[in-house]
């Protein structure tokens, strides 16, 4: 039986739905990380930063009011904020589907897992890169990381918190996700999501690497694949979105371009506020925003997943194909 928590968060999101005011939003909380991730160098950036408690609270109210739903903590590492729970708390307070990105299993001690349980947080995605420790460590330098994970996962599901596994295709798995999932779905995650390999040259939000460096070719069969594999794993990209990627990727116009901006936002940890991870141009502090900064400006610049998946669905009437088809998966997340 739902909480009275979770119906006021789904009743939030019917709302924002009909009212046609509903955002997305990514807040890193810090740019401090315990993984070496070989995509990303977040980890080397200095000075080290971790959000103001009482402004990252004044900012979850603020982006409330803009009609934010859907919010996920992120970094560097989230859970290394030392009051993540109050932040996470504020968003659930708001009525807003809270979620947390993990890259370092190792961190989720009782203290934490009782704080997430405590603070409401509905999802914790989890970042898998592939289905052997060895090559987990060759990714992000965190030995004996699937054990790690494995645990972490069977904690939060007796806390009753849904699992995500995240999964950037890359040079470390493109050519074995059966594989990578079927042993998602042995660590016992509920879903897994899959993220498209990008470089973002983003002042903040630095992405690329020789892990990530793969032809449109090979990213253009793993996203056949994973459209394959939909049919056996719980996988909670849209197929719409996945073929409107690979459209992208063979230089084609994508059906459906990306909303960055307009319906999603990222919020640094030095509280500006981007389009997205790739785009450079700040709209300002979080604190300044105003509805009339979100423009409908649509963007096929770069191929975000968490971007790009949420846009396909605010197309107007070739937006029906996809919500259709995705309000019929609803039972299965």
């Amino acid at each position: 039986m739902e909480s009275f928590t979770e119906m006021g968060k789904k009743l939030s999101v019917i709302k924002g739905i009909l009212t046609n005011k509903i955002k997305v939003c990514e807040f890193a909380l810090t740019n401090i990380c315990s993984a070496q991730c070989s995509f990303c160098t977040i980890w080397k950036q200095q000075p080290k930063v971790v959000v103001d408690t009482e402004k990252a609270i004044k900012a979850v109210r603020h982006l409330s009011r803009l009609g934010v739903r859907f919010i996920t903590l992120t970094g560097g590492e989230p859970l290394l904020h030392p009051n993540f729970e109050k932040i996470a708390a504020e968003c659930s307070k708001e009525n807003i589907i809270t979620s947390i990105l993990n890259a370092d299993a190792r961190l989720f001690t009782e203290q934490r897992l009782d704080a997430l349980k405590r603070a409401k947080v509905d999802y914790v995605a989890i970042s898998v890169d592939h289905y052997t420790n060895k090559v987990e460590f060759e990714s992000r330098k965190i030995p004996g990381l699937l054990d790690h994970i494995k645990k972490a996962v069977s904690e939060l599901k007796k806390r009753k918190i849904k699992t995500v596994a995240s999964i950037l295709i890359s040079n470390f798995n493109h050519n074995c996700l059966g594989k990578l999932f079927k042993k998602c779905e042995e660590l016992g995650f509920d879903t897994i999501a899959v993220n498209y390999p990008e470089f973002s040259e983003s002042p903040v939000y630095t992405l690329g690497g020789e892990a990530i460096k793969l032809t449109n070719v090979q990213v253009i069969k793993a996203l056949e694949e994973v459209i394959k594999l939909k049919k056996e794993f719980k996988i909670v990209n849209p197929v719409d979105s996945l073929n409107n990627i690979i459209s992208y990727l063979k230089k084609e116009t994508p059906p459906y371009p990306c909303l960055g901006g307009y319906l999603t936002l990222f919020v640094a940890w030095n509280f500006k506020v981007y389009p997205c991870m790739h785009l450079a141009k700040s709209f300002g502090d979080v604190l300044d925003l105003k509805p009339s900064d979100f423009k409908k400006m649509p963007c096929n610049k770069c191929n975000m997943s968490w971007y790009r998946d949420f846009s396909i669905f605010f197309h107007g009437a070739k937006s029906l194909k996809p919500l259709i088809k995705e309000v019929g998966n609803l039972g299965k997340y």
